[in-house]
């Protein structure tokens, strides 16, 4: 009899089997301060932060009256953040110095998590649309579609102008031998639009200006140096097809034309490629001294970054924001340009994994009233009205499911146009002291998006139609109303002529006396005691 042997030791199947091993490493925490105009930071220790940094964990009801979590030693069961209905914890630290372990709730991203699935947001990817303050447009792009969502760089819809620019330069190379003595130049493949203004979410390479001087050197030493060979290659390769491209413009300038005749313009195209195909080595070194002379000037708009370097590497766009009017900028030159941080990639998918709808698109239905128009309203709190003690904010802070949201309706300016949007604003102008728990406004909540920094923002709209009467159970289940709708089909039927067709003629003679009889039948009629005119036998039948 075989023994079967066992494929993991005991310790690789203790520790695949443990909880305490799957814990990852908790993430950086985020900084939850604002900067103001004087350069003074106010932050909070306390605040919530924009994104869990610790794992959530959680147990059955079987081991948590045991105080088992699956961690080094039970938990105390008489603590309060244990004491709840569903408790969910995060671990500090596994083990301190007094042989405890530092655990903390977790309950506020897991319930805000919640509430989120419950609101129902489609997710979006990027923050153009979130400030406009029209949403009766076209709907933003969602966060899952196909040209967006792909992490793949070996499908043409996986590249952006820059790699399919690469990937046919590459191709070309491979059909010039080295050998050959005459250049043969490429066409850029023509892109979509779609393809041009779309960004990726994830790249291979990283991005440059969140790296330190360490991990720069480090990729420079361990990513860049193995690729030098190959990059001079494509570079040697680009530089010939530059020329050759500026050679031919040249010559349309200076008013060379071909002729007219067939044959002989293809025997003239034919001699002036091979004049413009003859690139000697001293033309390749000095087309490769003019780019970097370009580069220097203007590095990140370049021709050798943005159309070799950046799609070589797989790096994100880096770009510049001018800063110099901004609120908390500074009088040197130095700080007037920082890197754009809405161009930066994001850190996880622009979806974060909070819902998966693509599109508000869906209808409501109402266990009573049936399908409805629109969805049934949210609660949002006043958190912060538009005058405040340090001034006047351009839009009010309304807390929807545990997120911070700007309301829809900017401040009420002599110069709007918008009478309506003036009179919708000024109830929440002040801070309502009166009602209890603060004043609230029913919302809807359209669409949500996650920066590059981990932080959710939420486009809301008013809720002002019929839905708001439904949340509140204001209307009844009543039939709709029939306009122009008469009870008697058979009133008009007498009213018709002949229409010069037989049957038609019968059929009409035939619903004249039914309408007769009925009429003759009717309650006061017989009162009168007159005899029911009509079809013979029928009268004394229902009599």
């Amino acid at each position: 009899m075989a023994v079967r042997r066992q494929s993991l030791s005991p310790t690789a199947n203790l520790l695949r089997n443990s909880r305490l091993f799957a814990l990852p490493n908790p993430l950086p925490r985020p900084n939850v301060g604002e900067t103001y105009g004087a350069g003074i930071t106010r932050a909070s220790d306390t605040a919530t932060l924009p994104y869990p940094t610790h794992q959530a964990i959680a147990t059955t009801k079987s081991s948590l009256a045991r105080g088992d979590w699956g961690l080094k030693r039970p938990l105390p069961a008489r603590s309060r953040l244990l004491q709840v209905s569903d408790p969910v914890l995060r671990v500090k630290q596994l083990d301190t110095i007094e042989h405890v372990t530092d655990f903390d709730s977790a309950s506020d991203h897991v319930r805000t998590r919640q509430k989120w699935e419950e609101l129902g947001v489609p997710m979006m990817k990027g923050l153009t649309q979130m400030r406009d303050t029209d949403l009766t447009g076209t709907a933003p792009a969602g966060a899952f579609e196909v040209r967006d969502d792909t992490t793949s760089y070996d499908t043409p819809i996986g590249l952006d102008e820059a790699g399919l620019y690469l990937k046919a330069l590459k191709d070309n190379k491979k059909n010039n031998s080295p050998a050959a003595k005459q250049f043969r130049p490429f066409s850029p493949p023509p892109v979509d639009a779609a393809v041009h203004n779309s960004r990726r979410w994830k790249h291979d390479g990283p991005w440059l200006p969140g790296m330190n001087a360490e991990d720069f050197t480090a990729y420079l030493g361990k990513q860049i140096s193995r690729r030098r060979e190959e990059f001079h290659s494509c570079l040697h390769e680009f530089v010939k097809n530059e020329i050759h491209t500026t050679r031919q413009l040249a010559a349309s300038k200076s008013g060379e034309v071909a002729p007219l005749e067939a044959e002989e313009a293809e025997k003239w195209h034919e001699q002036k490629s091979r004049e413009w195909g003859q690139i000697s080595k001293q033309d390749i070194q000095a087309g490769i001294e003019a780019l970097r002379k370009e580069t220097a000037n203007n590095p990140l708009g370049s021709k050798l970054v943005t159309k070799l370097i950046m799609p070589f590497l797989r790096l994100p766009t880096i770009k510049f924001k001018y800063t110099a009017y901004a609120e908390d900028a500074s009088n040197r030159d130095i700080d007037q340009y920082q890197f754009d941080q809405e161009s930066a990639p994001l850190s996880t998918h622009p979806s974060a994994g909070l819902g998966y709808l693509r599109t508000k698109a869906y209808i409501a239905n109402h266990p009573i009233l049936g399908p409805q128009s629109a969805p049934s309203p949210v609660p949002a709190r006043v958190v912060q009205p538009r005058t405040t003690s340090r001034g006047k904010e351009v839009y009010a802070r309304l807390g929807v499911g545990g997120f911070v949201a700007n309301d829809q309706f900017r401040s009420t300016d002599t110069t709007s146009t918008n009478r309506h949007n003036i009179s919708n604003a000024r109830d929440v102008e002040t801070i309502d002291i009166d009602t209890v728990g603060g004043k609230k406004v029913l919302v809807q909540p359209m669409f949500g998006s996650v920066t590059n920094d981990g932080r959710i923002h939420i486009k809301l709209k008013r809720s002002t139609g019929a839905e708001i009467q439904v949340a509140r159970g204001e209307l009844d289940d009543k039939p709709p109303m029939r306009e122009n709708f008469d009870a008697d089909p058979l009133k008009n039927l007498s009213s018709f002529g002949k229409s010069g067709v037989k049957e038609l003629d019968e059929s009409s003679a035939r619903a004249k006396q039914l309408s007769s009889f009925l009429e003759q039948m009717r309650p006061e009629k017989e009162a009168k005691g007159s005899p029911a005119q009509g079809f013979p036998g029928v009268a004394d039948a229902l009599r």
